[in-house]
């Protein structure tokens, strides 16, 4: 009657009493029977006091589901103390949290469903005015309880909640907290938008935090530290109330260390503490803890990007204590080796490998599984390191349970990067042993009698790890595939993702056939199943709203992934659902335009969409304007209020708005070479000689081209377009050195097409001496095929008597022999245009209308048109009439608003 329905079938038939909440299954609000004044446990645990001989409360708290507490609850009314109505109101937000969990597509109709019961009001309503006769326990529970379902504190759904968050929120009651209860306030307060409710509470909760840990003093238990990490992370420990840099580079060091947790919470403060931070770091690096530092850098790496000069201090301290390896203690070791392996040089990582053979057998399993995260086939050649970690990795067993909750972390790490680790799993004798020994394991699981089947999300990790690492196409084990289909009915979409790409890898093994039919079979199977249930999802909004597709489609298309284009299709299509009604956030154009600027995609109505949003959001950032001008180059798109746009991202800039030199670059690209959208401040402060010499000392420690390309670009776009800028080119090292080369291997991978080509050509002209192949324009523009014609008979003329690159290194200007014209050809692939159309992408736009400038006359051969010619006379008459009857440039421009069409 209820939520009856929300029972998946087939976990109803594997194991049904999952759907009876008992303290075996961890769910939001757990309830127990407890003498204890005090007892802390996980934070999703909840804490209510029961009275053994109270058989109401027994009966509310054994109800499995809505369809029998709420006949409980009114049938009830007149005996419900306090105490009741506060656990059928945990009960209630339980169970349906718990449906929620196996099949989360339907959390949002279950959460309404709740909300608008009248059962549930009612109790809202009694427990708002009894409040005074409950503890604070049941109100962080209640509180807690109601945040997890999603219920803003600042929304009309319930105003019991905010009622509730404000009785709490008084001084005087904040410091009556103990840890348990002040770690799940916190949690309860950070959840999502009611994040900001924290700011103004900060100074007395962080002041109830200091009089905890003093009261506690050294006497820690396990479930202390547990909670005291929690409350450190959630509150941060690391606002710097001192507005005097002195003052703060004299503090203690660790009172800064998790300032970079909050960095999502607050992000407008961030910009004033974190300067305060990185001085504190830099003066007392070597003051603060190794396990400190490993919490820094890791949090920088997700929140800030690398902190290069940070991370240099500290790979300096690590080699100068591995000199020193007497005060060297083996925690130090690990949390030195987590927080410096995977970014480090290949000569401190060989000290560190040293030092890891010294003191692995010190380390427990725990220990060997945090190493793993950093230390494993992705970053260490050290196959004999490598073995001996596998070894002790196998002591992480699912049938072990001081050490169970460590395998699926392992499992992630192997498959999170679903292209790599394979060669070292799949060709070395340690590495295919490992493999084998996971198996073993959760097969050994699976197989025993009365074990619960894994959850959902072990589920699918499991189904992956089996995609992965198909060894010799060994099949998956039937009782996996048993529940293939409904598991995978229930992932969300980043799982699948995950299992898309799983997919892909295994189809692409390139194994025998005749080896493994079974495994062929199954793969097929769950590509069906996942096409079958995600189409049937993405047709329904209510499940996958727009943003949804936007986070996945980005989230699948980005680098740790190769998934074959057909595969994405069906989730590209929702793109062509979007209109005017809907509304985008900025971190929809942020994710849109990463996506775009990944698979050039041409989406007209949408980019107009996402260039009205930066527009009108206040909050708008330099930066993001910076990303989706990328992304606007990369599709080659003017939106209808660009001048709006480059408008607001000057007076951005004029106001020394936060941007990174490489956004500098892009947006100057785009503004300059596309947009025709001049900001001579940008270009000015670009060629200023500080901003270069900070261009060559960034080069100069990561890779040249990330900085380089882009600016190698730019100063093409200046010097051929906008010579009245009087900007010299000072580019010719970087288009020799990487330019050159990068071209050469690409024309290398040619193919038969283009030796066709330049068979015609030879023919068509009277020789090789009338042809050249592979050249470049003075400012290394790519060029296929050169030929010179004479303007009066259109009779080609000998190339071998000229030196066509003596303009590269020279003073810029193309030489063209007196009477004639020199003719580029140019053969397009499918990477020159958007996907399926065919509007050129921007680097190829601005790369033909440079050579244009520069005085060649282009004969461009696009890819679709050579690929309907089937015989060679077709293909000689096609080119011969390209190049003697029509050698201008003919594929002209393609308007802004071009619509996709299909070339082939």
């Amino acid at each position: 009657m209820y939520l009856i329905s929300c029972r998946p079938l087939f976990l109803h038939r594997v194991k049904q009493q999952l759907w009876t909440i008992k303290p075996c299954i961890r769910t939001i609000t757990d309830t127990y029977i407890s003498d204890e004044q005090f007892k802390i446990d996980d934070e999703d645990s909840t804490q209510t006091k029961s009275f053994v001989h109270d058989s109401l409360m027994q009966s509310i708290q054994s109800c499995s589901s809505l369809s029998t507490l709420f006949p409980l609850v009114r049938a009830n009314l007149p005996q419900h103390r306090a105490q009741h109505i506060a656990a059928a109101l945990l009960r209630a937000c339980n169970i349906v949290r718990s449906c929620a969990y196996f099949h989360p597509i339907n959390m949002e109709h279950y959460r309404k469903k709740l909300l608008i019961h009248p059962i549930f009001d009612l109790l809202c309503h009694l427990c708002e005015h009894r409040l005074l006769e409950l503890n604070f326990e049941d109100h962080v529970n209640i509180m807690s309880s109601l945040v997890k379902l999603d219920i803003r504190m600042t929304s009309s759904e319930s105003p019991f909640l905010r009622h509730l968050f404000t009785a709490l929120a008084q001084t005087e009651y904040i410091e009556k907290f103990d840890l348990n209860l002040l770690n799940r306030f916190l949690i309860a307060l950070v959840k999502k938008s009611n994040r900001h409710l924290l700011l103004p509470l900060y100074k007395p909760l962080l002041e109830r935090f200091r009089q905890l840990l003093f009261e506690i003093g050294p006497s820690h238990t396990p479930s202390t530290i547990k909670c005291t990490i929690g409350i450190m992370h959630l509150l941060g420990m690391a606002i710097p109330l001192s507005s005097n840099q002195t003052d703060d580079t004299q503090a203690r060091p660790d009172t800064l260390v998790r300032l970079l947790t909050l960095g999502g919470m607050f992000p407008v403060q961030m910009k004033k503490w974190i300067p305060h931070a990185f001085i504190n770091w830099n003066v007392n690096l070597n003051r603060i803890l190794w396990f400190d530092i490993y919490l820094i850098l890791s949090s920088a790496k997700r929140h800030f990007r690398p902190l290069n000069d940070l991370f240099d201090l500290a790979v300096t301290r690590c080699n100068n204590e591995l000199d020193q390896n007497n005060f060297l203690v083996d925690h130090d070791t690990l949390y030195m080796t987590c927080a410096l392996y995977k970014y480090s040089r290949i000569k401190l990582k060989l000290r560190l490998n040293r030092r890891l053979h010294m003191c692995l057998d010190n380390f427990d399993p725990h220990e060997i599984c945090l190493l793993y995260q950093h230390v494993n086939p992705d970053t260490c050649n050290d196959w004999e390191l490598l073995a001996r970690m596998h070894h002790k990795l196998k002591q992480i067993s699912l049938s072990n349970e001081e050490y169970e909750s460590d395998f699926w972390p392992m499992l992630s790490v192997l498959t999170e990067h679903i292209n790599k680790n394979i060669d070292y799993y799949t060709t070395e004798t340690a590495g295919a042993d490992f493999i084998m020994h996971l198996r073993a394991e959760i097969e050994r699981k699976k197989s025993r009698a009365n074990e619960t089947w894994f959850i959902r999300d072990q589920y699918l990790l499991i189904l992956t790890f089996y995609l992965k690492y198909a060894l010799s196409g060994t099949a998956i084990p039937r009782n996996i595939m048993t529940n293939a289909d409904p598991m995978i009915s229930q992932a969300n979409l980043k799982d699948t993702g995950t299992l898309l790409a799983g997919y892909y890898n295994a189809a692409s093994s390139g194994l025998p056939d005749a080896a493994n039919m079974t495994f062929q079979r199954q793969i097929k199977q769950i590509h069906e199943m996942i096409v079958h249930h995600k189409m049937e999802h993405l047709s329904n909004l209510s499940i996958y709203p727009f943003s949804h597709i936007v986070n996945f489609l980005s989230y699948i298309t980005s680098s740790r992934y190769s998934i074959d284009t057909p595969l994405l299709e069906p989730f590209f299509e929702r793109l062509n659902t979007f209109d005017s009604q809907t509304s985008l956030t900025l971190r929809d154009v942020n994710n849109l335009s990463l996506l775009f600027s990944h698979s050039a995609r041409l989406y007209p109505s949408l980019l107009d969409a996402m260039c009205s949003t930066l527009i009108d959001t206040q909050t708008t950032s330099l930066r993001l304007i910076a990303t989706f001008c990328r992304c606007l180059y990369k599709v080659n798109y003017k939106p209808e209020q660009i001048n709006d746009l480059c408008s607001l991202a000057r007076h951005l800039y004029a106001n020394e708005d936060e941007i990174r030199p490489i956004d500098m670059l892009w947006l100057s690209m785009t503004s300059t070479g596309l947009l025709n959208q001049l900001d001579e401040k940008l270009l000015n402060d670009i060629f200023s000689l500080s901003f270069l010499g900070n261009i060559d000392q960034a080069s100069s420690k990561k890779n040249s081209i990330q900085l380089g390309q882009p600016l190698f670009r730019l100063n093409q776009i200046v010097c051929i377009d906008h010579p009245q800028l009087n900007i010299p080119w000072f580019n010719d090292r970087f288009g020799f050195e990487v330019v050159l080369p990068d071209t050469r291997r690409h024309w290398m991978a040619r193919n038969t097409t283009f030796d066709h080509i330049e068979s015609n050509l030879t023919t068509m002209l009277g020789g090789k001496q009338y042809l050249q192949i592979h050249t470049f324009s003075p400012y290394f523009h790519e060029i296929d095929f050169e030929c010179i014609l004479r303007l009066d008979n259109r009779q080609p003329v000998r190339c071998d008597q000229y030196d066509f690159t003596k303009n590269i290194g020279g003073n810029k200007e193309l030489h063209i022999p007196e009477g004639c014209e020199r003719v580029a050809i140019l053969v397009t692939t499918p990477n020159h245009y958007c996907h399926n159309t065919t509007h050129y992408v921007g680097s190829v736009e601005v790369s033909f209308r440079h050579l244009k400038k520069l005085g060649y006359q282009l004969v461009i051969l696009p890819y679709y048109e050579l690929a309907t010619i089937e015989s060679s006379a077709s293909r000689f008459r096609y080119l011969h009439n390209k190049l003697f009857k029509n050698n201008q440039y003919t594929n002209s421009y393609v308007g802004s608003k071009s619509t996709s069409v299909n070339p082939l």
